[in-house]
């Protein structure tokens, strides 16, 4: 434990008058806020299986994760969409980037 004041800490005790507390000796780590973020499902126990509607096709299909909110098929096609906009983007900043060092020399 240290003494904890206001002006900082000290192995001294302060004088009267002066707002201290003992506290732990803690690092940053201690304090973590997980416990007040909302709780992610997770994976069913077992074998045991859900059936869910797909948001994007509406289709029902059946999985073991809660998490889950499409079929296989659209969560392909999602996936190839979403690698295909980071690809864009990724050549986009090459472009621009090599634009300004062209223009710097």
């Amino acid at each position: 434990m240290r003494q904890f004041t206001l002006f900082g800490t000290s192995a001294n005790p302060e004088p009267a008058g002066r707002y201290t507390h003992e506290v732990p000796d803690v690092n940053h780590c201690d304090f973590h806020y997980s416990h007040l973020l909302p709780k992610k499902p997770g994976i069913l126990p077992l074998e045991e299986t859900m059936t869910k509607q797909c948001r994007r096709c509406n289709a029902e299909f059946v999985t073991r994760s809660r998490i889950r909110k499409r079929c296989d098929t659209c969560q392909t096609l999602v996936s190839a969409e979403k690698q295909k906009k980071a690809n864009e983007r990724l050549k986009a900043r090459r472009a621009a980037r090599r634009l300004c060092l062209l223009k710097a020399s």
